[in-house]
């Protein structure tokens, strides 16, 4: 726990307030005796403000009591005021020396009913801390930062400057599971660990210098679209190598059903010559010269398509390459390596070949460019002369010659069918026919699957060779990807140190609170901290939200309040307003256990209690501007 010792907190202006606080000398405790409405309160709420708070976020989010936000400025003044609290401390540096603070916030603004949205119009907010009576100044953010680095108490100020009569929300927050969430934020604020906070905050920025570097190599959209790009080029080659798995294993088994088949059609056939029956023999016979005739009738068949481009007359692709030309000559299609360029204007809003700002109807014309972007094989196309063989081919005379194939096919039919089979020759034709049938079946099943495999293949060879491209384009990263990944191992590192230094000092915490509970309320009490259940009152060994009363769960709150913080003094408004019994008990608590107790008290707090802290209440007065 860092010790700190407050000297002086001096109030002008702040909701109307005027006073000085002059706390006793090291060793001493404090008590100010303040009237209601003399700005008890107020000294609380400003000093969590300035704390948690730096310059620039610090408008419009004071908060007082349970209004979020409030007013800070005087709300009587008409016109503009200032406002200045300083704030003077004392607490040891690294060689246990003790080193003089002053923190000043000055606030120029105005109040005016129903601005929003607090009245308060700031025109001016600004922080200077003096170190050493001046030896050392720092002023703006830096000093929100110096005194966070260096004293942490932006993530106490809600409980070492403690709220006596807001000592309730502590409670019901404790008791309230759904409300669990909001007390073990502070707890994790609490117990991470500084040194290791501050090596995750090294690494991230480590983290942040090595893209920024990567980054300057490619532009940042370039970068998003390249690394989307790999990512879903990557997934299409896991879909297309699954498919031609499947379409493989398909095949094997269509193989084996075919050799199989094969081998049982050979022998039929076999069994068909060992027979020596005329009329197989002869049917036999038959079927093979059907067999060659429609071999060439697809022949020819196919010859027609792979012919098709020939029937196309020279002036129609003379035409076509008219069109091609015009195409490429009017339609300006930008070059794909335009694309980058065209990226940059529009990312940077500056015309990269002028270096002229680009206005919004210059910004429209760039990216409607960008929507004409045509890729390189549109381009080859279009620059490449569309051209046939000057073939001689008549479409007509081969579909003369089919004919003739198909009527000829149709007279061996009508022979096969007049030859009169026996019921031995019939069953040996009706197995050889279904085998066939059923080879023709596997063969069509095979050749879909040969043509479905060649066209994932085909896109597997295409994806593969875009994702090469791409990767190559993404060497820009590839020499950061060790160190990225090793500070991400880092980090894992120091998050597991980290939880199990969280887990650890909960548990210390938790024990904390038991004993200030025990110490106060006596040896029947205890209390504990978890993560599952959040705080709890405990009254002879059992535990629940309704142990110990109204007055033991507020005692609670102030056990807590006190093992949560991470700094001594322990500043409290109206300690006992709503304390019953045990008002002497946690006075002698306070004073046993902080080297600085500073209470702003109620005339009616001070019987039984304020005596016990020091013999010498100051009262304090608000002065008028």
């Amino acid at each position: 726990m860092r010790e700190i010792h407050f000297n002086k907190i001096r109030i002008s202006g702040f909701r109307g307030r005027n006073f000085i606080l002059s706390c006793n000398p090291r060793g001493q405790h404090t008590v100010f005796v303040m009237d209601g409405n003399v700005g008890k309160t107020t000294v609380i709420e400003l000093l969590r403000w300035c704390f948690k708070q730096p310059q620039s976020k610090a408008i419009d989010s004071f908060e007082h009591m349970w209004n979020k936000p409030a007013h800070i400025l005087d709300d009587i003044i008409k016109g503009m005021q200032e406002c200045e609290i300083e704030i003077q401390f004392e607490a040891k540096d690294a060689s246990d020396k003790f080193r003089n603070y002053s923190f000043t916030r000055k606030v120029r603004g105005e109040y005016i009913e129903g601005h929003p949205s607090v009245g308060d119009k700031i025109q001016e907010i600004s922080d200077v801390l003096e170190i050493d009576n001046g030896i050392e100044v720092i002023s703006g953010d830096s000093v929100f930062g110096y005194i966070s680095r260096n004293f942490r108490l932006d993530d106490c100020a809600d409980y070492f400057c403690f709220d006596g009569e807001k000592a309730r929300e502590v409670m019901q927050a404790a008791a309230d599971k759904g409300r669990i969430h909001m007390l073990l934020d502070v707890v994790n604020r609490r117990v991470t660990h500084p040194t290791l906070r501050h090596f995750e905050s090294q690494l991230n920025d480590l983290r942040s210098r090595v893209h920024r570097e990567a980054k300057s190599k490619v532009t940042d959209r370039a970068l998003a679209l390249n690394f989307n790009k790999i990512r879903d080029l990557s997934n299409d080659e896991i879909i297309f190598k699954g498919e031609i798995s499947v379409k493989v294993d398909k095949l094997n088994v269509i193989d084996a059903a075919i050799s199989k088949l094969e081998r049982e059609a050979g022998d039929i056939d076999d069994d068909i010559d060992k027979s020596r029956i005329d009329n197989l023999i002869r049917r036999k016979e038959l079927e093979t010269q059907q067999k060659q005739l429609s071999d060439d009738i697809n022949d020819n068949r196919i010859g027609i398509y792979k012919n098709m481009s020939n029937w196309i007359q020279t002036e129609h692709y003379d035409k076509i390459n008219d069109i091609k030309t015009m195409l490429k000559e009017t339609g300006k299609l930008p070059e794909p390596y335009r694309a980058d360029l065209i990226s940059l204007c529009l990312d940077l809003g500056v015309c990269q070949i002028c270096g002229r700002d680009l206005d919004p109807e210059s910004k429209e014309h760039v990216h409607d460019l960008s929507k004409l972007i045509a890729s390189h094989k549109v381009q080859e196309f279009l620059s490449s002369t569309f051209s046939i063989r000057q073939t001689k081919f008549s479409p007509r005379g081969i579909d003369i010659e089919i004919k003739k194939y198909v009527d000829a096919y149709d007279i061996l039919d009508t022979k096969i069918n007049e030859i009169k089979l026996s019921d031995t020759e019939q069953r040996l034709i009706d197995e050889r026919a279904f085998k066939l049938t059923q080879l023709m079946s596997h063969r069509t099943d095979r050749d879909i699957l040969l043509i479905e495999k060649s066209r994932f293949d085909d896109m597997l060879e295409e994806t593969l060779i875009q994702l090469n491209e791409h990767q190559e384009k993404n060497e820009a990263l590839r020499e950061y990807r060790i160190i990225l990944d090793r500070i991400e191992t880092s980090k894992e590192i120091i998050r597991d140190a980290a939880e199990k230094i969280r887990v650890k000092a909960i548990e210390i915490i938790s024990e904390v609170i038991s004993e200030g509970v025990t110490s106060i309320l006596g040896d029947a009490f205890s209390a504990k901290l978890t993560i599952e259940n959040g705080l709890l009152l405990g009254e002879d060994g059992y535990y629940g939200k309704e142990k110990g009363g109204y007055s033991g769960r507020l005692i609670l709150s102030y056990c807590f309040a006190e093992a949560i913080t991470l700094v001594d003094p322990i500043i409290v408004d109206t300690p006992v307003g709503n304390v019953g019994t045990h008002r002497e008990s946690l006075a002698e608590h306070l004073f046993a256990n902080h080297k600085q107790v500073i209470l702003l008290c109620l005339p009616t707090e001070l019987a039984n209690f304020s005596d016990i802290i020091t013999d010498k209440p100051i009262h304090i007065v608000n002065e008028a501007n």
